[in-house]
């Protein structure tokens, strides 16, 4: 077994250990990603490999592509646009640096986080790290977001309270605690359609 196959490998069975069920569907990994945030939604993850732009490049790719969304009303295309544009340049740079990024794509009419990762098939052990490592961040990031693309698709893709979400999520104190995460969430709600009512 070559190294990139060890990947491969020790990569399905770090997805099936933090997230059940794995589909090998003809070298892309499948699985669902569950109860993510206050609202208990879910995720589906798709890894697949990719060779990049150069074939003749040393290194090879897992492509991570995570659909939050779907059916999502065309209507709200623009705003969305503007909203995840606005949350990306946020997690690039705030107190929750996030890796890859989230888009919509009209033909689907889906949300996603994308996120791309080179791997050394020389070392598939320390490679094994760092997947782990992104898997592992991977729903703490789901986790604290994936509320923010819910409130997104019932507003029409808008997103007047990112800062005050933003806020929020640095003020929790306890993550497992589903709650108090839940009351604090629901407040900021309330406020934002008081303020919407006006």
């Amino acid at each position: 077994m070559n190294g990139f196959d060890m990947i491969l490998s020790s990569l399905k069975a770090m997805i099936e250990e933090l997230y059940g069920d794995v589909k090998d569907e003809g070298g892309m990994y499948r699985t669902m990603v569950q109860h993510i945030g206050v609202s208990d939604m879910n995720a589906i993850l798709e890894v697949l490999p990719e060779g990049g732009f150069n074939s003749e490049r040393p290194y090879p790719i897992l492509h991570f592509h995570l659909t939050l969304a779907v059916n999502v009303p065309e209507e709200y295309e623009a705003e969305l646009c503007l909203s995840l544009n606005r949350l990306n340049n946020a997690i690039s740079v705030g107190d929750f640096p996030s890796f890859g990024c989230f888009a919509y794509h009209p033909g689907l009419r889906q949300i996603y986080l994308t996120y791309r990762l080179p791997v050394n098939p020389d070392d598939p052990d320390n490679e094994a790290v760092n997947i782990r490592y992104y898997l592992g961040v991977l729903y703490e990031e789901l986790d604290a977001l994936g509320d923010y693309i819910l409130f997104l698709c019932n507003n029409e893709g808008k997103s007047p309270i990112l800062d005050e979400y933003l806020r929020y999520l640095k003020n929790i104190d306890d993550w497992n605690d589903i709650e108090r995460r839940s009351e604090e969430l629901s407040e900021l709600l309330r406020e934002f359609e008081k303020e919407n009512d006006k």
